[in-house]
């Protein structure tokens, strides 16, 4: 019976390179180094501390930028104003991928970027749709999941309840009390806390009708008051009526401020989801963290490790670091079985790869979408499906082609140079071995150190490399 026993003893080159890998997008042989000898507890405990200690890098300097409501403009002027806004709001949005991009490969010894990722990926929301998505917005629910990472889960559903870009993206903009729109109600059950079957149409529509009137502004001709970006609520298009939602009750009523609505009602039907249906949302969130983590193959998921992590989640109050330390931690984690056998995300590919090596941001931003990963542009609100998707016969001779293409990039005095971060560059058996231990999950056989010995050297004999 698998269980999540704490590893004993330290770590060697083969558990800290896993552990580096499943964590963070880049490492060094440096870093590597660093980390064996620690022990379990040690290395992980310093991955979960570092993430805390910067979590808004330096932004984009146009993240405070506002817009005029081109619609508002004389008639004809608008159209005009209006593709001028589309077009600016797209070209901030692919710069914020490329931001992005960067941010990934500066975070080195921390779960940071990985579990900004992991909520992206959650709580999907994508830029390219037909409504106006704005940089900003997407920005500040991506500084959301930075700045509650590893906190608690129930706060960060909360607060997803009323970011901007959500309210956007899942039509909670257009809901009112004469038509609430189900999308986000529907999807904060199936995709964000509980899975399939644990609710009814019945509680969707109830839960609908709580998120009317909830509103993102961006332009800064209209609502000030409400600031540019805070969202707000139009309170003569708020449902006041009582909910029954998930076995539990929703109280209405008029609310004395707009504020209430936020404060008051969407708190308490997040409380319900987490009193009523605790164990679902624990174990649908174990889960995928697990499929994250350890592998991501739907047939290959554990149920006794998820269920153990489940009762850690609960028994902590659903806070997400507890439950990170235990898995990372564990003998199960780092089990031989667990190593060398997740495929990579796109952006682990390209960011993990280009760090080592000089590669322009827009020519790294192109390859993860060709691959199938476009950051702030999952393919739909599921996200991205993963797995063998990573890997198939589209994208994976992409993958190498791109790879080798990034390398030959380099000029000689540059990799002269980047091979000397090796203990043992001046051998050539032994640097073929390092090298590939970098890069590779898996050790080489003897016949493939040889074939890349004898590409290294080029006929040459050891000595003259």
């Amino acid at each position: 019976m698998a269980d999540l026993k704490q590893l004993s003893g330290v770590l060697g080159e083969k558990e800290a390179i896993h552990l580096l890998r499943r964590t963070t997008f880049v490492n060094s042989w440096a870093t590597i180094k660093s980390f064996i000898g620690k022990t379990a507890d040690e290395a992980v405990d310093l991955l979960l501390n570092n993430a805390l200690k910067n979590l808004s890098p330096q932004s984009p300097l146009w993240i405070d930028n506002s817009f005029e409501n081109p619609w508002k403009k004389p008639e004809k002027e608008r159209q005009a104003a209006n593709d001028q806004l589309y077009k600016t709001i797209y070209e901030q949005n692919y710069e914020l991928k490329r931001w992005w991009i960067e941010v990934m490969a500066k975070d080195e010894v921390s779960i940071l970027e990985k579990m900004t990722l992991f909520w992206h990926g959650h709580f999907t929301t994508k830029f390219s749709i037909d409504q106006v998505m704005p940089a900003q917005l997407m920005y500040r629910q991506n500084d959301l999941f930075r700045k509650n990472h590893q906190g608690n889960f129930r706060n960060l559903v909360e607060k997803i309840c009323y970011d901007g870009a959500m309210v956007i993206y899942l039509n909670t903009q257009d809901s009112t009390f004469k038509s609430p729109n189900e999308n986000f109600s529907r999807e904060l059950l199936e995709l964000y806390t509980t899975g399939i079957g644990h609710y009814t149409e019945d509680d969707v529509k109830e839960g609908a009708k709580v998120f009317t009137g909830i509103r993102a502004n961006f332009f800064s001709d209209e609502y000030t008051q409400y600031g540019v970006y805070k969202p707000f609520v139009l309170t003569y298009e708020h449902d006041n009526s009582d909910k029954t939602y998930l076995g539990g009750k929703l109280k209405g009523g008029v609310y004395r401020t707009p504020d209430e609505i936020l404060t008051v009602e969407v708190p308490a039907l997040v409380d319900v989801i987490f009193k009523n249906r605790t164990d679902a949302v624990a174990n649908f969130i174990c889960e995928k963290l697990f499929k994250y983590f350890v592998y991501s193959n739907e047939k290959k998921k554990n149920p006794e490790i998820i269920a153990q992590m489940s009762k850690t989640f609960i028994a902590n109050n659903f806070e997400i670091k507890p439950v990170l330390a235990e898995l990372l931690k564990s003998e199960y984690f780092f089990s031989i079985k667990n190593i060398g056998i997740q495929i990579k995300t796109p952006a682990e590919t390209v960011v993990g790869f280009t760090k080592h090596f000089n590669v322009k941001g827009d020519w790294k931003e192109w390859v993860m979408v060709t691959m199938g990963q476009e950051l702030l542009n999952p393919p739909n609100v599921a996200g991205w499906p993963g797995y063998r998707k990573w890997a198939d016969t589209r994208t994976y001779p992409f993958a190498l082609q791109q790879l080798a293409n990034f390398m030959w990039n380099q000029d000689d005095l540059y990799m002269v140079n980047w091979v000397k971060q090796f203990a043992d560059y001046n051998y050539p058996d032994k640097l073929v071995n390092q090298v590939a231990t970098l890069f590779l999950a898996k050790p080489i056989s003897l016949a493939q150190e040889e074939k890349y010995k004898r590409l290294l050297l080029a006929g040459s004999p050891d000595y003259e490399w």
